[in-house]
């Protein structure tokens, strides 16, 4: 019985001890429970900004950088909704015009993504296929530049990898708004050289974007802005955006466009800020920041609607990565959308044009995203900066073998326009350290093949060989020159001190073409400034004309001087003075003929 009482009482402790044990369990989790529903309930960017507290850290943001601000216009979206759209700063600095939220901004070459959109909605209908050699969709020999016979896919133009050379701001933009481009007759007018095999580069090109566009206005039977207009705009209600390429389809927009100055970074007013895309397709888009964001929720919807696409698959596949950096697994376009990584993986774009900078970001996993748009040229405290806060910082590392880093030059370059010379001038060089923070680096046995220095762009290699031909090529160039402007200065000092003196002037009959070959040259070295700085500010093709056909015309004087200087040198009697002061003069002209020939600084 004893026994039975202690039993009894052990096992009556037991339970005591059990039920305090289970209590305190419950306890704890009746507390914690909560706590961490709480926590789950304070949403936050990707950078942990509280969502509560996002408009309050962008206000303060501008507040902190609003002297090196004219407009800009933020829209941040989460699961479909807008939960910021504020302007801030002055559309018109000189008029005291502010901005806001109706404010008319540039999208620049978040244009393209409309293209990208456009042709995934023609895949899902089955009139489009992402791997068929566009030329299938194209008229019958569209193309008369191609040098290599692999395909070209509607892949490879969103993925910038076609092969195209660059093309020049001048070929890309316009300026008079009654001229009349027809896409298809304007792509085919300024097809560029292919001048990488398909699939080899990336090198950012407008043309090829542009050939999307084209593409869908042949199969859809509708020009594009049309196209864009019905199945994109309208189903958005993106009321306050057009793609026109000229806007004339929405004259209120365009109005409201034309009341926005663009600044330079340290707010100088650009002239001639309103600019015309010659491929419209590829940035022609104006409007609000706010319709913008009408375009951004669409691609994060939260309830399986998918208002841009019959079937939510299309959508999930234009999201999904289609081309990785080379021998990585690392995304890099997802269907032409940049795939970028912040705090967390994203997609995005940018834009910038003539005095305009704009942005798109969007995680599509916690379906936030945001829009900047500026009246800034190439901005970067917006552009970069605010987004870098919000979604945190992107850092790439490389493990690059090779020592010592090197040259290299963008893919996205001409190969043989009247810009070559002031591209090959664009070369950089990047140490190991510089090289080991890319986005990637291709190498093979410690000898980098290509870098890739933006998303949008391949870098390559440049010998060292290739950098010194470049200077040598220039030296001589330099020298002659400097020999024209000299030999200039000295002949005219001669005539001054000759009248001043009273002294007979010993010409010979053939001191006018002399004279006028040297005065030519210094007008070819002014007249090459010219252009190069005038290149910066987009100048269009035809206001340069009169500047390449003076370089042709130096060509053609030239190489009448020479001619005329062995036909006198022959049949005339000068002193061996006079003779040498002639040959160096046609060296030096010859010099600088085959200076603006082999870099096609003429028309």
């Amino acid at each position: 019985m004893q026994k039975n009482r202690q039993r009894d009482r052990s096992y009556h402790n037991v339970k005591k001890v059990i039920a305090c044990v289970l209590s305190l369990v419950f306890f704890i989790m009746a507390v914690a429970v909560p706590a961490h529903a709480e926590e789950k309930q304070v949403e936050a960017t990707p950078s942990r900004i509280p969502l509560s507290k996002l408009e309050e850290t962008i206000d303060a943001y501008v507040a902190s950088y609003e002297k090196y601000t004219a407009a800009v216009s933020v829209v941040a979206v989460k699961d479909g909704e807008t939960i910021v759209n504020k302007a801030y700063g002055y559309a018109d600095i000189e008029n005291q015009r502010k901005a806001d939220t109706s404010t008319v901004f540039e999208w620049a070459s978040i244009s393209k993504l409309l293209v990208y959109t456009s042709v995934m909605q023609l895949v899902e209908q089955g009139k489009l296929d992402l791997q068929t050699d566009i030329r299938e969709y194209l008229p019958e020999g569209f193309f008369k530049k191609l040098k290599y016979d692999e395909p070209i896919t509607l892949l490879n133009l969103m993925h910038h990898n076609a092969g195209w050379e660059d093309q020049t701001a001048t070929e890309v933009y316009y300026y008079d708004e009654s001229e009349d481009y027809d896409l298809g007759e304007t792509l085919c007018k300024n097809e560029p050289k292919q001048i990488y095999k398909p699939n080899s580069f990336v090198g950012y090109s407008n043309y090829g974007v542009g050939l999307g566009g084209y593409i869908v206005e042949l199969v859809s039977g509708q020009p594009y802005y049309e196209y864009v207009n019905q199945h994109i705009f309208e189903p958005l209600h993106m009321n306050d955006t057009t793609v026109h390429p000229t806007g004339q389809d929405r004259p209120d927009l365009v109005q409201r466009r034309n009341e926005v100055e663009g600044y330079t970074k340290d707010l100088k007013r650009i002239p001639e800020n309103r600019v015309y895309v010659t491929f419209y397709p590829t940035g022609a888009a104006i409007g609000t920041a706010e319709d913008l964001g009408k375009f951004l929720a669409a691609l994060m919807p939260v309830d399986g609607s998918h208002v841009l696409f019959t079937k939510r698959d299309t959508l999930d596949e234009m999201l999904s990565t289609s081309l990785y950096y080379d021998g990585t697994s690392t995304p890099r376009f997802a269907h032409g959308f940049v795939e970028m990584e912040y705090g967390v993986p994203t997609l995005m774009h940018e834009g910038n044009l003539k005095g305009f900078s704009s942005k798109v970001v969007f995680d599509p996993a916690s379906k936030f995203g945001m829009v900047v748009m500026t009246n800034i040229a190439f901005e970067e405290i917006y552009y970069y900066g605010l987004i870098s806060k919000i979604f945190g910082n992107s850092t790439y590392v490389n493990s690059v073998t090779s020592e010592g880093g090197g040259y290299f030059q963008s893919a996205r370059r001409p190969a043989a326009r009247f810009t070559d010379l002031f591209r090959q001038l664009d070369i950089t060089k990047f140490s190991k350290a510089e090289l080991s923070s890319l986005y990637n680096v291709v190498e093979h046995n410690g000898v980098i093949e290509k870098i890739s220095y933006t998303p949008y762009m391949d870098y390559l290699p440049v010998s060292n060989l290739k950098v010194n031909l470049i200077v040598i090529s220039l030296i001589p160039a330099a020298l002659a020159i400097i020999f024209s402007i000299c030999a200039l200065v000295g002949y005219l000092l001669r005539m001054l001190l000759n009248k001043l003196h009273k002294r007979g002037n010993p010409r010979t009959n053939f001191d006018k073409y002399h004279l006028a070959i040297h005065f030519a040259g210094v007008l070819l070295l002014i007249n090459l400034f010219i252009i190069l700085s005038r290149l910066p500010s987009y100048p269009a093709y035809s206001s340069l004309r009169i500047n390449l056909m003076f370089n042709l015309f130096y060509i053609l004087l030239a190489v009448g001087y020479l001619g005329l200087l062995i036909y006198k040198l022959r049949k005339s009697s000068y002193s061996k003075k006079q003779k040498m002061m002639y040959i160096l003069s046609g060296i030096s002209a010859f010099i600088l003929a085959a200076f603006v020939v082999g870099w096609h600084l003429y028309v």
